[in-house]
């Protein structure tokens, strides 16, 4: 289902930066941001509420709902889509998968450089996509940096994400590497980012569901018996 004129809330958990945003067509009416350390699942809603409040909206007023589907944190992903999932239900408006990768790589704006994004996965790997005028080029993959920079073309890129940063010192000395590399962290504007491409998911017909979405399974698995 298409999203209709109007407001679109868009939701990321996946992050260590929990952020909220309505975007209606290209103007970000109200956003917010939090560390993880402040846990979605107490102050996601208040938060939503907040927002809502600040644009002057009710629920019923939006078009649509997108959210990050991952991959990132799995309680956060779990949180997000329960949440956003409920919400889309209770007012019957579409909603919208995105992958945190391309909402991160879509937040970096006024560059025409490629854009890697690594998400810190623990295990000293990464969470990594790589992206080209908006568009990905090539498949999302969890892996150690070291293999990733392996596979990454020549030429300036910018690298964006926490696992940039973490990783800043091998990607200075990645073979090849040019110039005007760029390792920054995580772009504000990750859930406005959310919002806009689940627009344009919904009204493509490209919108991933809305489930988690692993690069990796989750450390807890239920034994077999």
């Amino acid at each position: 289902m298409a999203a209709a004129a109007g407001p679109v809330l868009g939701v990321d958990t996946a992050t260590a930066r929990t952020g909220i945003a309505l975007v209606d067509d290209t103007v970000v009416l109200a956003e917010a941001a939090f560390h993880r350390r402040v846990s979605p699942s107490r102050s996601l809603m208040p938060t939503l509420d907040v927002i809502l409040s600040a644009a002057g909206l009710e629920p019923a007023d939006l078009a649509a709902l997108a959210v990050t589907v991952g991959p990132g944190g799995f309680t956060g992903i779990r949180v997000g889509l329960a949440t956003v999932r409920a919400l889309a239900g209770a007012v019957g408006r579409p909603l919208a998968g995105v992958s945190t990768l391309a909402a991160v790589a879509a937040a970096v704006s006024g560059d025409d450089r490629p854009v890697a994004v690594w998400l810190d996965a623990g295990r000293h790997e990464v969470y990594a996509g790589f992206f080209h005028g908006g568009v990905a080029a090539g498949p999302e993959s969890v892996a150690p940096p070291v293999d990733v920079l392996a596979d990454l073309p020549d030429g300036p890129i910018l690298f964006a994400g926490d696992g940039a940063l973490r990783y800043a010192g091998l990607i200075a000395a990645r073979a090849g590497a040019a110039p005007a590399d760029t390792v920054s962290g995580m772009p504000a504007g990750v859930a406005a980012a959310t919002a806009r491409l689940g627009r344009q998911a919904l009204e493509a017909g490209t919108a991933l569901p809305p489930a988690p979405r692993y690069l990796r399974p989750p450390d807890a698995t239920r034994a077999r018996g």
